[in-house]
């Protein structure tokens, strides 16, 4: 596992070093939201509206990764087919019976790439592809299943894999649904929709990869290494299961009881502003009230849920491979969450690639990832 030096860009956790900046940065940050951000937070007059139908139930300077130790992969697995296309125009289903136009996913189909018959399949049915499930960022607040990365559709065509795009309830504090744990509830109906449904779409079900940026990488996490947690599936399209694969991950939030002194880190070493450390979203996604200790920003959540909703509590032996990167300029959401998720997945010893862009932003194309490096990680580690 190769190491990387980052020390120019932490600051020492040392608390004694500096703990007037330290203080007065966590009173700033909180005192601002609630005398201008709070008003938008209750307001009426909300984006999610339309959420009807409600879901009950590469590395770093030029590309040295970490991450825990990969198997090699087989050789004509039949995992990976190159040369496929995606249509522009996706095929759009309900995965909720009745529900509302963020309870869909758009479908789009591989063209191009031979499908396996029983003699030449290797490790995917006959007749069928792998798919690659995409979940939008926006804090979980803003955006919907149209605001696709560029490098999900690389990763598709690269690998023959189908792509979906999955609709979502947002978090909406001032509308009747609980955003948490709805919010799962509802993803993980859809990986069960796609299930139920794989003989329609030629979907090979042991095959499915979950992928996201930002919150939607957050979801896909929670997808990968909850599955099996009764109080996080719903009851929605029973009769399968919600587990996949493997994970995707771009600039996600993993572990919410350190995420915010990661914030003030990237403060305090001038990498970002105070006004970018923002937990309105966290506040949204958990339906937080305002902090009695304005030095905590994150105290008026549950405990309980912050721990539920952070990935890294449910990390075990039996979770899927995992791919993961980040940025080191990342002001949205601090890149050493990367860390804590890549320390969790070597504990259980997950496979996992980790990359780490120096410079890096809360952007895609700021980050020294290909899709072909994706592909093969892919590859060495379901391709088996």
């Amino acid at each position: 596992m190769a190491e990387l030096n980052i020390s120019s860009h932490i600051s020492s956790n040392n608390t004694d070093s500096a703990p007037i900046p330290r203080t007065m940065l966590r009173a700033f940050m909180v005192l601002t939201l609630i005398l201008i951000l709070m008003p938008v937070v209750a307001c009426d007059d909300t984006s999610n509206s339309d959420n009807g139908g409600g879901d009950d139930g590469g590395g770093m300077d030029g590309g040295d990764d970490m991450g825990g130790d990969m198997g090699g992969g087989d050789g004509g697995s039949g995992l990976v087919e190159s040369g496929g296309t995606l249509p522009d125009d996706p095929e759009t289903f309900s995965y909720v019976t009745g529900g509302s136009e963020r309870q869909t996913v758009d479908f789009y189909r591989i063209a191009g790439v031979d499908l396996p018959t029983e003699a030449s399949r290797g490790v995917i049915e006959a007749g069928k592809r792998p798919v690659l499930v995409w979940f939008h960022g926006g804090g979980w607040v803003i955006n919907d299943k149209t605001n696709i990365e560029p490098i999900a559709f690389e990763i598709a065509e690269l690998a023959g894999f189908h792509l979906v795009s999955v609709g979502y309830r947002l978090a909406d504090p001032a509308g009747s649904q609980d955003p948490w744990p709805g919010m799962i509830h509802e993803v993980k109906s859809a990986i069960r929709w796609l299930k139920l449904n794989s003989e329609m779409l030629d979907i090979d079900p042991n095959y499915i990869i979950t992928t996201g940026e930002s919150a939607g990488a957050h979801l896909a996490a929670m997808i990968a290494l909850s599955a099996g947690v009764q109080e996080l599936e719903g009851s929605v399209n029973p009769g399968a299961s919600s587990d996949v694969a493997g994970a995707v991950l771009f600039y996600g939030p993993y572990e919410f009881d350190t995420i915010v002194d990661q914030g003030l880190d990237l403060v305090l070493d001038g990498t970002c502003s105070v006004d970018t450390l923002n937990p309105l979203a966290v506040w949204a996604l958990l339906d937080c009230p305002v902090p009695d200790n304005v030095l905590d920003p994150l105290s008026g959540c549950s405990a309980m849920e912050l721990m539920e909703a952070s990935p890294v509590t449910h990390v075990d032996g039996a979770d899927p491979p995992v791919f993961a990167a980040s940025g080191t300029d990342d002001c949205f959401v601090p890149f050493r969450q990367v860390f804590d998720l890549q320390n969790a997945l070597n504990s259980a010893n997950v496979p996992n690639e980790i990359s780490v862009t120096n410079g890096g932003e809360h952007d895609v194309e700021t980050l020294n990832v290909s899709a072909q490096q994706v592909v093969d990680f892919l590859d060495e580690n379901l391709g088996k």
